[in-house]
């Protein structure tokens, strides 16, 4: 059965609202952009469900877009500190189920925490800590930290690897991790039924702590 298409609602269509707007269209959900610059408005008009010029700072603007209708609102207004937390207050005024906000700084997160925001991003600092754990492993390609030190990485298979069996790397008592799956021409297996040798283009995911991970990577 497939997924349910969901109505989102973006608020600021700058570099972030923008390419989480398409990635959302591409996903299948339709979107809803506000910006109060008809040019942003114009620009993403073809590529989403629909767009409207709006100043979400403004209440009675804000409340002809009926966004309590929708499933989730994103406020990702740029480094206008006070316009952000004045749509946010809108937003939240208004009802809405789920609200999301971009924060520039951990102050301005604190603030919006305090008015009662469900979600308060800071995509910089994320973004961040995302490349730095990266260039600490160059052969990382994407990660999630499950908490408590934990990771499962996406590690590319680099020259150390190529032709071996997982079987040949005994990755739980040589290395403390554990491997989850393989993806091999776009396709995920499991470690049972990954019988061939890894090759140039396959990704492997593993478990494990970042100096476990960074260690197997090294070895």
């Amino acid at each position: 059965m497939a997924t349910k298409s969901r109505n989102v609602a973006i608020i600021g269509l700058g570099t972030f609202g923008v390419s989480v707007a398409r990635e959302l269209t591409r996903m299948g959900d339709n979107v809803l952009g506000i910006d109060d610059d008809p040019k942003r408005v114009t620009m993403i008009c073809d590529e989403i469900k629909s767009s409207i010029q709006a100043d979400a700072t403004d209440d009675k603007a804000l409340s002809q877009c009926a966004l309590e209708t929708y499933d989730a609102v994103l406020v990702s207004i740029g480094e206008n500190t006070e316009a952000s937390i004045l749509a946010a207050m809108n937003v939240m005024e208004l009802g809405c189920k789920q609200v999301w906000v971009k924060a520039q700084t951990s102050r301005q997160k604190k603030i919006l925490e305090a008015i009662g925001v469900h979600h308060v991003v800071l995509p910089e600092q994320r973004f961040g800590t995302h490349i730095a754990q990266i260039i600490h492993n160059p052969y990382l390609e994407d990660f999630m930290s499950l908490g408590d030190g934990q990771y499962v990485v996406m590690m590319d298979v680099h020259n150390a690897l190529k032709g071996k069996r997982l079987s040949d790397l005994d990755f739980e008592k040589a290395h403390s991790i554990s491997c989850v799956g393989v993806f091999s021409d776009g396709v995920f297996t499991s470690p049972a039924e990954f019988t061939k040798s890894l090759g140039e283009s396959d990704k492997i995911i593993l478990f494990g702590t970042r100096s476990q991970l960074r260690n197997f990577a090294d070895a």
